[in-house]
């Protein structure tokens, strides 16, 4: 194997949005990659979706854990221990599913 293989997904954030769901994008990353060279390489693509107003977040999971979280149009994730965790801890058959779940405001 040379590296692994990243598959995301993200929520829509609103109607006109849902056009293009689920919103999938793959890539491959090497064996010693880390989950914040995951950010990174998402940031670089401005994958998650820009939305009007501070006060929303995203979640990045993997599997059924939480592992990082972006606020309001934050391309990067709040600092945490867990994005220096190799993606080898996550992967299965070579492939690693990160679902970003999108947090609206409370209104």
């Amino acid at each position: 194997m040379d590296g692994y293989l990243i598959k995301v997904e993200r929520d829509s954030v609103c109607m006109g949005d849902d056009v293009d769901a689920p919103h999938s994008y793959s890539f491959k990353l090497p064996l010693d990659a880390k989950l914040s060279d995951i950010f990174k390489h998402l940031a670089g693509k401005r994958y998650l979706a820009s939305v009007a107003g501070r006060s929303h977040s995203w979640e990045a999971i993997i599997g059924k854990k939480s592992l990082a979280k972006f606020l309001a149009n934050n391309q990067e994730p709040e600092a945490s221990a867990s994005l220096l965790a190799q993606v080898s801890k996550y992967e299965k058959d070579g492939v690693v599913h990160v679902r970003f779940k999108y947090n609206s405001v409370t209104t």
